[in-house]
């Protein structure tokens, strides 16, 4: 796992040789006072297409603290190569890892494959939905055990070019077995400020279904980042 983040983390040096494409995110916010609050949230996001075949890829950190005292720290990777053999529908194979400190795990981790199919794909609107089956590894904080069950993986795709300065877009991600339901949702909104950077909105909302105690099952994140593409 530390060998592929180091590579993910090495990319954008390697854009131009491997004709990647991809997109910088940061958002940073520093309170002091009667506070002392710093919020650091970062994505990287890479893709890239040859004849039938796109792979993607992201990382993306997030780290709070208050007073000097943590309030949220998750690193988040995902990859998804997918096979087009027909002109709207793929075959595909994803990873994805999670490693929040603050959610009752100490790591989520998961391989699935399965069908997607491109609903709409035009200069205005688009939506990419897919369907599989994967496996899923957890371990518990508290008691350092892990469970491994199978899942069932649905994700949806959906963007909007509100203008040729704006874009909205709504990404939806369900992991479900027969121990937890791990389900994401992502709204954000893009602003281009010139032809490489945007600034970004997105408010996040992140459920498990069954947590161990002590554990709030839902999570809200609000973030504001700058975008850089490349």
């Amino acid at each position: 796992m530390k060998k592929i983040l180091a590579i993910l983390l090495l990319a954008p040096g390697l854009v131009g040789a491997a004709e990647w494409k991809g997109e910088g995110e940061l958002g940073f916010t520093s309170t002091s006072g009667n506070t002392d609050s710093d919020t650091l949230n970062t994505k990287l996001s890479l893709s890239k297409e040859h004849d039938k075949w796109k792979h993607t890829g992201s990382l993306q950190v997030l780290k709070s603290s208050t007073d000097n005292v943590d309030s949220a720290d998750s690193k988040i990777f995902q990859e998804k190569s997918r096979y087009k053999f027909l002109e709207k529908t793929y075959a595909f194979v994803g990873l994805r890892y999670e490693d929040d400190k603050f959610s009752g795990f100490d790591y989520q981790s998961s391989v699935s494959l399965g069908f997607g199919h491109e609903f709409l794909k035009g200069d205005v609107h688009s939506l990419d939905a897919s369907l599989g089956l994967g496996y899923r590894k957890t371990k518990d904080t508290a008691t350092q055990q892990t469970e491994s069950e199978g899942i069932i993986k649905a994700e949806a795709d959906y963007g909007y070019v509100i203008s040729k300065h704006a874009s909205f877009s709504e990404k939806i991600l369900v992991e479900s077995g027969d121990s937890n339901t791990h389900s994401e949702s992502e709204t954000g909104l893009k602003m281009k400020i010139n032809a490489s950077l945007s600034s970004k909105i997105t408010y996040s909302i992140k459920r498990n279904s069954d947590v161990p105690a002590g554990t709030e099952k839902t999570d809200k994140i609000t973030a504001i980042t700058l975008v850089y593409g490349f």
